[in-house]
């Protein structure tokens, strides 16, 4: 069998939407809502520009690719949407992605508009470059890619693709879509829609907040705990077998980075170091960062240490928050702490069974998770230490404009203690603003602050 043959077979064999529609979306039948990513990429379907949805393993990128693809399929013929995930097996020394789009090229009508959507981009060899000549010279051509690892996404496009992508970073399930996949009723979801709360959101409906907390609340409280250690990836939030979660995020996503995705990008050869240290900044989830420390304790000299931490950082797998400054480029030599992407991380390498919900643990893993939703609304987000004292979260969509700054305190305990919140209540004084708590349970309405339960909070 020639080239070209290997080449054809390959693409019939992945498109079965072309003759068989129901075969090729079979696994979207268990998916019963859209992520919320969906939405706002579909009005950047028919623009020219290429779309891009980065983020960790297992998010769901693939699923997001093929409902997008029902999407339009309603309106085009199927053949003129070409589906291809990439792996190494089929970018061998023999064919290249030049080769599959080629061959679509020919066999597609060049009087329709067509779309390309390719799955894990990053296993092709200078595809930035491939996407980059197809984009300018096919005028009818449309490409979606998504990809797992955010140096290959991030790195290459702004030096090959600038002005001609969109990207879309895929966050891991926020809890209102944990809700919407475990099938809770439809009143605690349509309240959970109507009544949990943005960050920073001005206008709260004060009695249905209360609705949400008294009528829900022991339902959304045990729901959120298991999303927090074990529901933030849409294969694991039907699973019951606590060690097949485990096993889950351990094979499926840590190992495959760590062992596999780093490696190839870096060229990292001793990967059993890269798994330790990534343990070690686990557990560390909410500290400040000490680059010595964390160099001793993982028997490697410090300028290794923060190379394996940038690695991280660019795999999805961490964040760093620094200590808050006017000047972007100053906060970078400050203070700074880490967070995960995925808080599952954390329960992955534990024994959650005796690992209390009022733990220290447990509160920084909710800190954590309060950072992620931060994340979805806020361009600058700091934490805020001046020598002993400090609060958790500074954030504002415009550094400059102080009037955009949000202050917010993470307190998962069972009572709040108000000599505490000294320091917050006193920067917010200063600024005449508002600040806010999140809280295990208490809910708290006055003019100076809000305390919010973190399972009454949204990310969008």
């Amino acid at each position: 069998m020639g080239k070209k043959d290997l080449v054809l077979a390959e693409i019939y064999r992945q498109n079965k939407h072309w003759k068989d529609a129901d075969v090729f979306f079979a696994d979207l039948e268990e998916i019963k809502h859209n992520r919320v990513m969906f939405e706002k990429i579909l009005p950047y379907l028919e623009k020219k520009e290429i779309i891009s949805i980065i983020g960790l393993r297992r998010t769901g990128k693939t699923a997001l690719l093929k409902q997008l693809i029902q999407k339009i399929i309603k309106k085009t013929k199927p053949q003129s949407i070409f589906f291809l995930t990439l792996d190494e097996d089929l970018l061998g020394n023999m064919v290249g992605l030049a080769d599959y789009i080629n061959t679509f090229l020919e066999i597609s009508d060049s009087g329709k508009k067509r779309y390309i959507f390719i799955d894990e981009v990053q296993y092709a060899l200078r595809w930035q470059h491939i996407i980059k000549r197809y984009y300018d010279t096919e005028p009818n051509l449309k490409f979606v890619i998504s990809g797992s690892s955010a140096l290959f996404i991030k790195k290459q496009t702004t030096e090959s693709l600038a002005g001609r992508i969109y990207e879309f970073k895929l966050p891991v399930l926020s809890f209102e879509e944990y809700l919407m996949i475990k099938g809770v009723s439809d009143g605690l979801l349509f309240d959970f829609k109507q009544f949990a709360i943005l960050p920073g959101q001005k206008e709260i409906n004060e009695t249905g907040v209360e609705k949400l907390v008294h009528q829900w609340g022991s339902e959304l409280k045990k729901h959120f705990y298991d999303y927090l250690f074990f529901g933030q990836f849409p294969a694991l939030v039907k699973e019951a077998d606590i060690e097949v979660r485990k096993k889950y995020l351990i094979e499926s996503v840590y190992k495959k980075t760590l062992e596999y995705d780093i490696p190839k990008i870096f060229g990292v050869e001793k990967t059993e170091e890269l798994k330790f240290l990534f343990q070690i900044a686990v557990s560390e989830v909410g500290s400040i960062v000490e680059i010595g420390n964390l160099a001793s304790e993982a028997g490697l000299n410090k300028e290794t240490v923060n190379k394996y931490l940038r690695y991280f950082e660019n795999s999805f797998l961490i964040h760093f928050v620094y200590n808050f400054s006017k000047s972007f480029r100053k906060s970078k030599r400050l203070l700074r702490k880490i967070y995960l992407e995925s808080v599952n991380f954390y329960a992955a390498f534990r024994d959650i069974d005796n690992l209390a919900i009022d733990s220290p643990a447990v509160g920084f893993l909710v800190e954590n998770y309060f950072y992620n939703i931060l994340q979805q609304q806020y361009r600058y987000i700091s934490f805020f230490r001046v020598r002993k004292e400090e609060f958790d979260f500074i954030v504002a969509k415009d550094l400059m404009d102080k009037k955009s700054y949000q202050y917010f305190e993470v307190k998962h305990t069972n009572s709040i203690r108000e000599g505490e919140l000294t320091f917050i209540k006193r920067k917010a004084q200063k600024s005449d603003d508002i600040y806010t708590i999140i809280s295990k349970d208490e809910l708290e309405f006055s003019a100076q602050r809000n305390i919010f339960p973190i399972w009454i909070m949204r990310s969008s």
